[in-house]
């Protein structure tokens, strides 16, 4: 496999048949049951996020709140979410994913249910920093999930299905099944459809609690054999706990510093998609409640098809040709360059339909660059995983703060009343476009084909041995 020895030269992908442990027993396939929890988790995770973009209108009717006003409310997640990310990350490290995501889950899921109490700015502007604090940590657990549990060949894969499939379809079935099903068919409150998700949610963190481990040697349904799989291409990938990371070398890569610039480019686009194209819906192509719900779910049915296909296409590079750099750079590049050409064109007049088809193209060509992210930090990050996607998503989360009273700020400024007009969206398209173009640069200095020295922790290099119901990972690595 690439990377080994710190340079992007091609090698032979580690198969299962090749690993002998247990006695030469064939691995297990445990890492499919945490495959499965993984992508749940994030499909929870954005079934729950997107609730707010929806709400918003119903939100805006019965309080009088303006754009501006929503705008600030919007940035408020991001907020709290960024700020807390790298503390958590580094617990993650520290500690493992499995106790700390747990908890998260059951956290968020709460604090979902106080956005159907609040009646104030301040009420819910509690609310959704509340609910920033408790999702941040998740993305940083799962990109440490996905570095303990798959090989380096098949990463790219899991990760696509993880963080865009199932993330970006959570993002769609909120607006399909709040929308759509509990508010427009079975005409629930949107109060008690609230509480329907925050159900949902408390037994996704259950069942997480219950099945999930931190490495295949901490699984009771895992053996050796899948443990050493796993590790045979990664030898960092044996650790999930007793990781510090040393700043110097993080701040000063330039690696991490144009992961950083890319992560706070693309969050700012994916504001409008995540807050925004509802209301557009619902406003300026004047969609009811029940359309506004599946037309607005089709744009993250474009970017969770279009993160199958980059984890798909990335794997198939570093399996044919081993150079992890450009396999994850010219997905990424090429992703975000079709979506800045796809957006400008909704500048242009066009029905509903037009419209949605195209937003759904561009988050297909958008959402390509994620899997690519992901699988450049797991590359570059050794054992330190969950404490250096937090830093990269925190950037991010910054960008997403920066642009909700951004994109507030300038419906407001072409508008006359509390309305945004069809100039209004047109300049927040080609403000979008911007921003793609903006991540797309980013790419050609990322250089994931060299891992970066990270870690402050002593101990062995090699990984721990297999042995049945072990717990190495306790141990300083």
């Amino acid at each position: 496999m690439a990377d080994r020895d710190g340079s992007d030269a091609p090698s032979a992908p580690v198969r299962a048949e090749t690993v002998a442990g247990d006695g030469g027993a064939k691995p297990t396939n445990v890492r499919m049951l945490v495959l499965a929890l993984s992508c749940g988790v994030s499909f929870v995770l954005y079934l729950h996020r997107y609730v707010w973009g929806f709400v918003k209108k119903d939100v805006q009717d019965e309080f009088g709140w303006n754009a501006e006003t929503l705008g600030w409310l919007d940035g408020l997640f991001p907020a709290s979410y960024g700020v807390s990310q790298i503390p958590i990350g580094m617990f993650c490290d520290w500690f493992g994913s499995h106790l700390l995501l747990g908890a998260m889950i059951l956290a968020w899921s709460l604090a979902l249910a106080g956005t159907a109490w609040a009646n104030t700015p301040v009420s819910m502007a509690g609310v959704r920093l509340t609910f920033g604090l408790a999702q941040s940590g998740c993305y940083p657990a799962l990109a440490k999930v996905s570095k303990n549990w798959f090989p380096v060949d098949v990463r790219s894969t899991a990760q696509g299905l993880i963080a865009t499939f199932f993330g970006r379809g959570g993002g769609a079935m909120s607006f399909v099944l709040f929308g759509t099903v509990l508010v427009g068919w079975l005409e629930i409150p949107w109060r008690r459809a609230v509480g329907v998700f925050t159900l949902v949610g408390l037994a996704a963190g259950a069942s997480f609690l219950l099945l999930f481990r931190n490495t295949p040697r901490e699984h009771p349904w895992a053996n050796a054999a899948e443990a050493e799989l796993i590790a045979a291409g990664d030898p960092h990938a044996a650790y999930a706990t007793r990781s510090r990371v040393r700043w110097a070398a993080l701040l000063g890569s330039r690696t991490i510093l144009f992961l950083f610039a890319r992560s706070f480019a693309s969050n700012m686009a994916d504001v409008l998609f995540v807050y925004w194209v509802p209301l557009y819906l619902r406003t300026e192509k004047e969609a009811g409640i029940s359309s506004a719900g599946w037309m607005a779910a089709l744009p993250l049915v474009g970017g969770a098809f279009g993160g199958v296909a980059s984890g798909m296409i990335q794997s198939h590079l570093i399996r044919s040709l081993g150079w992890r750099r450009w396999a994850r750079a010219t997905v990424g590049m090429t992703g975000k360059l079709l979506a800045a050409a796809t957006i400008v064109s909704c500048a242009f007049p066009h029905d509903a339909m037009t419209v949605v088809c195209t937003f759904m193209a561009v988050k297909f060509f958008a959402d390509c660059d994620q899997p690519a992210e992901w699988g450049a930090l797991s590359d570059v990050a050794g054992r330190n995983a969950a404490t250096v996607f937090a830093c990269v998503n925190t950037v991010g989360s910054l960008g997403g703060f920066v642009a909700g009273p951004l994109m507030g700020s300038l419906l407001l400024s072409f508008s006359g009343s509390n309305q945004p007009t069809a100039a209004g969206w047109n300049a927040l398209f080609l403000v979008t476009a911007l921003e793609y173009v903006t991540a797309a640069a980013c790419w050609p200095f990322i250089d994931c084909g060299r891992p970066l020295d990270l870690s402050s922790s002593p101990g062995p290099s090699s990984p721990p041995s297999s042995g049945p119901r072990r717990r190495p990972d306790r141990r300083a690595p």
